[in-house]
């Protein structure tokens, strides 16, 4: 009989505990107000609707992020979609996936004593390979950058040496990038004609302790210089995962009151530092928009958020910038807009940028109808 009390006694201790921890949950949930999302495309007023330009562009970059979930067999539609895209011209095109290639926890790794993955971890690792197939596919190069979902995994060296294999055993123009084995993660850069592609850790820079991320900052900040003094016409495309701009729910733009409440519920266990509110993420926006310095030449793209934004920043040190993070239906998330919100919409789809002598031509591409649901100068 004691022992039915007391655990009945526990049981109404955890009760009450759950209760009171929703109940504060509750309280900042009803803080939020809760919007209406663009599941059809909005594009602010004075963004002129303008026609592809003719001929063939110096190059071209498709960009689609937060594809980890993708499958190989059946091929994800988007990803099939950049493949056939990037197979019409591969000799001027590149692909980058801008991170989170792996849900939930990265590429899989084996415990000690083990020497084979399980048939569950190579799923995971199809997520991965799923991505890869569009350059085996299209001929063009290919290049990944990471996000938080794969530093999940403690560390991205065994993604990094995947692609690597995987580029050597298929004779694929795949690279996973900026990384090298056991060194900070500084930023890479490749010049193709017109354009020159820059990319950055975003995730490592977030967690970086304060020494190394300015060392980081100071090196993009030199790499950027050294690319307008000795490529003066080209524009700098910088990759990440992670946007300095959005109006999603990694900026508390909820859609929802029930993703509401869970994102309340895990803030009161967990230090989220993946939304912009908070310290380590803003300490990235003011890194990367000190660098760029309103050059009228970078544009920055990024993921993390799943949906499909473009905005022109007003703010001092923000130029362009594209969030093209939903390359996934199952991940494609609400979204809103602000006053420097140029282009938003909740749909599954890509970006693809033409780099023309007369200038950057923009082109959203929906999943579904594989139409442009958008498009304009930059």
């Amino acid at each position: 009989m004691k022992i039915v009390k007391y655990f009945l006694y526990v049981l109404l201790t955890l009760l009450l505990a759950i209760l009171l921890v929703a109940a504060v949950a509750g309280v900042y949930t009803l803080q939020h107000e809760i919007h209406e999302s663009h599941d059809t495309p909005y594009v602010q007023a004075d963004v002129e609707q303008v026609e592809k330009p003719e001929g063939e562009p110096l190059w071209q970059v498709l960009l689609l992020g937060d594809a980890g979930d993708s499958t190989l067999s059946p091929w994800h539609p988007t990803l099939a979609l950049a493949s056939e895209l990037a197979s019409e011209s591969p000799e001027n095109t590149t692909v980058i996936m801008l991170g989170d290639n792996i849900y939930m926890q990265g590429y899989p790794n084996l415990e000690q004593g083990e020497t084979k993955f399980s048939t569950e971890q190579k799923l995971v690792i199809d997520r991965l390979n799923a991505q890869l197939l569009i350059s085996e596919r299209s001929g063009a190069e290919l290049f990944l950058v990471p996000g938080n979902h794969d530093w999940y995994a403690e560390q991205v060296d065994s993604q990094a040496e995947h692609v690597a294999r995987y580029a050597e055993e298929k004779k694929a123009d795949v690279t996973f990038v900026p990384w090298e084995k056991g060194e900070v993660p500084l930023p890479k850069v490749e010049h193709r004609p017109g354009l020159s592609l820059v990319f950055v850790d975003s995730q490592w820079l977030i967690s970086a302790e304060q020494a190394d991320y300015e060392f980081v900052v100071a090196y993009l900040d030199k790499t950027l210089r050294e690319i307008e003094t000795q490529y003066p016409e080209n524009l700098i495309l910088v990759n990440a995962h992670h946007p300095v701009q959005t109006m999603g729910p990694h900026n508390q733009f909820y859609t929802s009151r029930g993703y509401a409440f869970v994102m309340e519920l895990i803030d009161l266990f967990a230090d989220m530092d993946q939304d912009t509110h908070n310290s380590p993420y803003q300490r990235l926006i003011r890194g990367l928009s000190e660098v760029f310095n309103s050059n009228s030449r970078i544009i920055y793209a990024s993921g993390h958020e799943h949906s499909l934004q473009v905005f022109e920043g007003k703010t001092p040190g923000l130029g362009y910038q594209l969030v093209s993070g939903a390359a996934n239906q199952s991940k494609v998330s609400g979204v809103g807009h602000n006053d420097e919100t140029q282009f938003a919409v909740s749909m599954e789809g890509l970006m693809q940028v033409s780099v023309y002598s007369q200038g950057v031509f923009l082109e959203v591409i929906s999943t579904q109808s594989k139409e442009v649901i958008h498009q304009q100068w930059l």
